[in-house]
């Protein structure tokens, strides 16, 4: 039975080096890359980030006093009759272009309501793009000091799994001088296959993060490669006020400003709304050329070709159109004050989320200090246990939970340090800093 569970992990072993081999094959270009770096790549080519830059175009272009109403409209006809009667084999027709016009004079204002109602709609877009933004400097940021975690996991991995070859190649060589038997060599020989194995899942973990974090920078397929992270993995502990920050929050959070901007649009609505119950004053002109003919018959000489023009004022008092008008300010009315408890409850829930956020923040600082503490003992008890081991006052089974013990207390601490990172990158966030901190690098 043991013979057949060493067998198999030598199998997996040979198969994953054989794995391993081939992904290095597929992927073999690896260059440098800062987290700035892939902040940059992320801005320039996110595909969100590219579909909101359009919504903000479109919403600079319909941002125009043309399409708000104050332009007058014009058009150019041609217009074309032709009569004929058999009875006097005559013909008559005529045919006459014309330039027509139409303005607004007055409307209750509503051209000068609707371009800043426009002007706000580009606000909003703006806004709408600035959130993207930052939640996408944000994920590159986590998807970095994710790729970061597993590599410095990996390196973790690979030490206890060159600390598991050396203690099987020390027994084996204790064997040879009779000291240890087959047994204790079997036993440190499983220890580094697992070990070894370990290492190459995390290997293979390594390379879908880095995965996941071209497709977040926005890197085509074809163009996609391996990287070497260049930062340091090291949790920057900062000493936060909770007041402090939920002050910042409220001043300076995109999404609660991007709300206040939609507050203002529903408020336009209500504006336009009541501006319907105005008189409306338009004025029309038109100038048109005749141009008249007969053919045949005994027709008299009546027709007059020419010039004409024509200027006309219309001032229309609406009375009454069946209760549309006051349903209409009605329900803009309804939508503004939705639009206020959204605005209320997205500040409760943004201050709710903020102080959740800060007390992990300062539970994990107590949480990273703890795993360093950990990962120094583990280190210590490590290094006594494996000389202990050498000098055969503990047995393998001994050395091998220290081990784990050492591994576990690594990994722990590894994620001590990627929560505070990320944490914090939230904190910023959430206070509307992390254009600044991180876009511009």
């Amino acid at each position: 039975m043991k013979n057949i569970f060493i067998s198999a992990l030598l199998f997996l072993f040979t198969f994953s080096q054989v794995t391993a081999q081939e992904q290095e094959k597929v992927v073999a270009q690896t260059i440098t890359l800062s987290l700035a770096d892939a902040i940059a790549q992320g801005l320039d080519n996110n595909y969100s980030i590219r579909i909101e830059a359009q919504n903000v175009e479109i919403a600079k272009t319909n941002n125009t006093l043309e399409n708000a109403g104050l332009y007058p409209s014009i058009s150019v006809n041609t217009g074309w009759n032709h009569q004929w009667s058999q009875a006097v084999n005559s013909s008559l027709g005529s045919i006459t272009p014309d330039v027509k016009t139409q303005f607004t004079i007055f409307n209750g204002f509503q051209v000068w309501i609707n371009k800043a109602q426009l002007e706000e709609l580009q606000h909003f877009s703006e806004g709408n793009a600035q959130v993207v933004i930052e939640n996408t400097i944000k994920d590159i940021i986590v998807g970095y000091y994710e790729a970061l975690l597993e590599q410095n996991r990996f390196e973790v991995a690979e030490r206890l799994a060159q600390l598991s070859q050396e203690r099987y190649d020390y027994t084996n060589s204790q064997k040879e001088l009779g000291q240890k038997v087959t047994y204790d060599v079997l036993q440190a020989k499983i220890a580094w296959f697992e070990d070894r194995k370990t290492a190459l899942e995390r290997k293979n973990t390594l390379q879908v993060k880095l995965r996941e974090l071209n497709f977040i920078m926005g890197v085509p397929e074809e163009e996609q490669v391996t990287y070497n992270l260049t930062e340091d993995f090291e949790a920057v502990e900062k000493d936060y006020i909770l007041q402090d920050l939920i002050e910042r929050l409220n001043a300076d959070n995109s999404t609660l400003k991007n709300q206040y901007v939609n507050q203002i649009i529903k408020q336009k609505d209500i504006e336009l709304a009541k501006a319907a119950f105005m008189p409306q004053v338009t004025g029309n002109a038109s100038l048109n050329y005749t141009d008249q003919y007969a053919v045949g018959g005994n027709i008299p000489n009546f027709m007059v070709d020419g010039i004409n023009g024509s200027v006309g004022v219309t001032l229309s008092l609406p009375i009454y159109m069946g209760g549309s008008r006051r349903r209409a300010k009605q329900i803009a009315t309804i939508n503004k004050q939705i639009a206020d408890i959204e605005t209320a409850q997205m500040s409760h829930s943004l201050n709710n989320q903020m102080m959740q956020v800060y007390d992990t923040y300062v539970l994990q600082r107590e949480i990273l200090d703890l795993a360093e503490e950990q990962v120094a003992t583990a280190q210590l008890n490590l290094d006594m246990s494996t000389e202990r081991y050498r000098n055969g006052q503990i047995n393998s089974f001994n050395l091998r939970d220290v081990q784990i013990q050492y591994l576990d207390a690594q990994n722990s601490r590894l994620s001590a340090i990627f929560n505070l990172i990320s944490t914090n990158t939230e904190i910023v966030r959430l206070t509307g800093g992390i254009i600044d901190a991180y876009g511009n690098q």
